[in-house]
């Protein structure tokens, strides 16, 4: 028998791979998006680290591990920002072949009712996850057609399954979000470009707010209702984050793709 301990992969998944994450500023134990720049760091990406806020911290953090990684800040709402966010990825790295548009707000904020949602808010929503994920692709898809190949994912949410009330603008920002997925597929597939949602529910971190902390009751209820019943952590969606960005998905486009621990079927 061969000493398979000694054998190592000779590459990593994303090796050569220039990718740009969106709503990544914050820590690992508080945002998807700093979790998801260091799962592809860590397989080799060059990542460019985009917010709306100073996102340098966590590049700075995937350099002293080793990776290559720059710092945007960008309102992903604004096409010329997104523009010069998208052109910073070339200029840093020679290249862009994954997006991943994590950017969002609503996800954390207290239940509206229809009759007290102001108009405000619901734009609010719309305007970063719905109108900047389809401007970061704008701004993405020609420079991947480029290469023939790219992937960009788009983070979705069980919500949309459920009809959650009293969060109508966050439910239907990301019904839209699948929408965009999908009609995106179709029309950049025979370019190479592969689209995907990567979705999850409740996820046990920070940037859930209060509900780990105010309703038990409910979280408890939660972690019942899936096949594995567990929380959902940050570092449970790197893994299915990096297989969609991979080429190992190749054949995987215009998909929604949940990684919720078996509380939704799809």
């Amino acid at each position: 028998m061969p000493d398979l301990s000694s054998l190592q992969r000779s590459t990593r998944r994303l090796d050569g791979l220039v990718a740009v994450v969106t709503g990544a500023a914050f820590g690992p134990k508080a945002a998807l998006g700093a979790v998801f720049a260091a799962a592809l760091s860590a397989e080799g990406a060059s990542v460019v680290v985009a917010d709306i806020v100073d996102a340098e911290p966590v590049a700075e953090a995937l350099r002293e591990k080793g990776g290559r990684a720059v710092a945007v800040t960008v309102d992903v709402t604004e096409e010329a920002a997104v523009e010069a966010m998208a052109a910073t990825a070339e200029t840093a790295f020679g290249r862009l072949d994954i997006l991943v548009n994590n950017a969002v707000v609503g996800s954390n904020i207290p239940p509206v009712p229809l009759a007290e949602l102001d108009v405000a808010a619901w734009d609010q929503v719309m305007a970063v996850g719905l109108r900047g994920s389809f401007l970061c692709a704008k701004a993405a898809a020609p420079r991947m057609a480029r290469n023939g190949w790219g992937k960009i994912v788009n983070i979705g949410s069980t919500t949309m399954q459920e009809g959650l009330p009293n969060r109508l603008h966050y439910v239907s920002m990301k019904g839209g979000v699948l929408a965009l997925t999908r009609a995106l597929a179709r029309e950049l597939g025979p370019q190479g470009i592969r689209v995907n949602t990567l979705a999850t529910g409740l996820i046990a971190n920070p940037a859930a707010g209060a509900a780990f902390t105010a309703k038990p009751e409910l979280i408890t209820k939660i972690r019942a209702a899936r096949a594995i019943p567990e929380d959902v952590t940050p570092d449970d969606l790197g893994g299915p984050l990096v297989f969609l960005c991979s080429h190992e998905s190749d054949a995987i486009t215009g998909q929604f793709i949940v990684a919720d621990k078996g509380a939704h079927f799809t």
